[in-house]
């Protein structure tokens, strides 16, 4: 453990929040209880309407509270409390979250082994609603050992995984690479703003994943990603950003089992969307869609579980071709999209 504190540097924990009140005061206690004592919180309430002012206020001078006029959205939160931070290092946390008391402190000291890194992020044990534990990720086999790696290996992992490896709410950047590389771009990316920005970041400064699980990622409840997968019936925004890097110099670094891998996840969420499309009784356009999938692409790679897919692709192919099932759509809303 680190202990000379007036020797560390400072890190900014920037934590956004609008209308948090269920989980902000869990997050905040944990985020304050961390080792690593030279830190700043900064959190940004975008202009909440419930008890999120009361709790922050509860806090008083151990967080710095800066309240925004009018909603602006969690990225663009991100960025003003960028222009605000005055830490070497700037962590992004998120108010639902709960945080291991170390995970500052090995942050840090990652950076104090790797100081060419341009980011870190930790692995995450997934919560619901209630705090109950139903999974964890592991990291993938090229992603092993807690160094940090390039350009060619962090875009093909995510070609074959797709962004199931940088979990947004764990990650530090030096604040000086935020200067270098720019801001979130939300208006562009919305909420798939995190990946194009790990995406900039890694393709100047190389990137690490810490193989231990510093973090309690909830879901379950409604989140920002929870609403926009929602009976989503237009393509995953990850695609466009890959498809973005991959136009600007990503296909030359690119291998072929990791393209096989992306084009059968594309293939997959054609597939969702068409699920989607049939919820909704939207039959025509579920039709258009499963047209559009080429069993080759969906059988083209072990990433992705291959012969459900190929199952619920002809149950489909049948489905869209009579009445709408009303039992059987709410069997899929079930699967897919209670709770």
């Amino acid at each position: 453990m680190i202990e000379r504190v007036s020797s560390l540097p400072l890190v900014s924990i920037i934590v956004p929040v609008f209308n948090g009140e269920q989980y902000l005061l869990e997050s905040l206690d944990s985020i304050i209880a961390q080792t690593y004592q030279q830190t700043e919180v900064l959190v940004m309430d975008d202009a909440s309407t419930d008890g999120t002012p009361e709790i922050i206020a509860s806090y008083g001078d151990r967080i710095i509270c800066c309240r925004q006029p009018n909603n602006r959205g969690i990225y663009a939160n991100m960025n003003d409390g960028i222009a605000k931070a005055r830490g070497e290092y700037i962590a992004f946390y998120h108010a639902d979250d709960i945080y291991d008391p170390r995970i500052v402190e090995r942050e840090v000291e990652f950076f104090q082994h790797y100081p060419e890194a341009g980011a870190i992020f930790t692995q995450s044990v997934f919560i619901d609603a209630k705090g109950r534990e139903f999974g964890r990720f592991k990291v993938q086999p090229e992603l092993r050992g807690g160094r940090p790696f390039d350009y060619r290996v962090i875009f093909n992992a995510l070609l074959r995984y797709k962004n199931r490896l940088l979990v947004c709410p764990s990650n530090m950047v030096p604040t000086s690479v935020y200067h270098d590389v720019g801001v979130y771009r939300d208006k562009e990316f919305l909420n798939s703003s995190d990946l194009e920005m790990w995406l900039r970041i890694v393709r100047k400064y190389p990137i690490g994943i810490l193989e231990e699980y510093l973090i309690q990622y909830r879901h379950g409840h409604n989140s920002s990603a929870k609403r926009y997968h929602h009976l989503r019936t237009d393509q995953e925004r990850y695609f466009r950003i890959m498809d973005l890097y991959l136009k600007d110099g990503g296909q030359a670094i690119a291998t072929p089992d990791a393209l096989a891998a992306y084009d059968a996840h594309r293939a997959e969420d054609k597939l969702m969307r068409a699920i989607n499309h049939y919820i909704l009784n939207q039959r025509n356009e579920s039709q258009v869609i499963l047209s559009q999938i080429k069993l080759g692409k969906l059988l083209g790679s072990s990433r992705i579980q291959r012969w459900r897919l190929l199952i619920l692709f002809f149950t489909m192919l049948f489905l869209t071709r009579i009445p709408k099932i009303k039992l059987i759509a709410n069997i899929f809303y079930q699967r897919w999209h209670k709770g």
